[in-house]
């Protein structure tokens, strides 16, 4: 645990499953593939969102550029807090207006956070306006991800949503993904190789098929070898990725998608 200063009213502190409440407050590094995951699951829905550089989500509270300044990062969240508090006095619901103690939640055991540089002799930052939405991400266009993992479809989500693409389905099986295909319009699909209900390269023709026609095709796999990577070109694919997926590769390509 740490706390910023024995001066201020709010102390801060990481969360552990120990911890006598829920976190309330979640701080996201947006270049963490890791804590975009975590983003992405809905039981982290109801967290105060402060976001660390650039492309912020729609919901996020505060924004922090880069280059990081620590003591904006404090600043703003103080003045979220304060603003949150007045808001819970107004409502009529003291109870949650006095200052206390706030549980951080780092959704990540990574300690890049204490690595950072404390540069005090330089001008002192301005934090940035804590009750200014940041401007939404122009929606893009609806995506179907089609693999049995749940873990690999979280991440995959996690990436589409930092790359802008929030209208995103998804299927654990060939079946569900061709009912899906067959009533809505997508203009990419990413799907993995290994389908627990269908022969791989079969669900690649009917996704080649399907009319209107799928922009982008990305495959993924486990076990893509080289050739599979060329048969999938011949079959459609934008691309061929084997797992684990590259996060620098995976980011360009979805960059790549218009």
């Amino acid at each position: 645990m740490f706390r910023i200063s024995e001066t201020r009213a709010i102390a801060y502190a990481p969360w552990t499953p120990e911890a006598p409440e829920e976190a309330s407050l979640a701080l996201i590094d947006g270049d963490s593939w890791e804590a975009a995951l975590e983003l992405a699951n809905p039981a982290n829905d109801d967290f105060t969102l402060v976001w660390i550089g650039d492309n912020p989500p729609a919901r996020a509270r505060l924004v922090v550029p880069r280059p990081l300044q620590w003591a904006a990062v404090i600043d703003g969240m103080d003045e979220l807090l304060a603003a949150e508090q007045r808001q819970a006095a107004q409502a009529g619901n003291p109870g949650k207006a006095h200052e206390k103690e706030l549980d951080l939640d780092l959704l990540s055991e990574s300690t890049a956070l204490l690595d950072l540089d404390l540069d005090f002799d330089s001008q002192a930052p301005t934090a940035p306006a804590p009750l200014e939405a940041p401007e939404p991400l122009p929606e893009r266009a609806q995506v179907l991800v089609v693999d049995a993992d749940r873990e690999a479809r979280l991440y995959l989500r996690a990436r589409l949503a930092m790359a802008g693409f929030l209208k995103i389905d998804e299927a654990t099986t060939g079946t569900e993904a061709l009912q899906l295909i067959d009533t809505h319009l997508y203009k990419l699909v990413i799907l993995d190789l290994d389908l627990p209900d269908m022969e791989a390269w079969q669900m690649v023709k009917r996704v080649e098929a399907s009319r209107p026609a799928i922009a982008y095709l990305i495959l993924t796999g486990s076990r893509l070898s080289p050739l599979d990577t060329v048969r999938g070109w011949f079959g459609g694919a934008r691309a061929s990725l084997r797992k684990p997926l590259h996060p620098g590769k995976l980011k360009r390509l979805l960059r790549s998608v218009e």
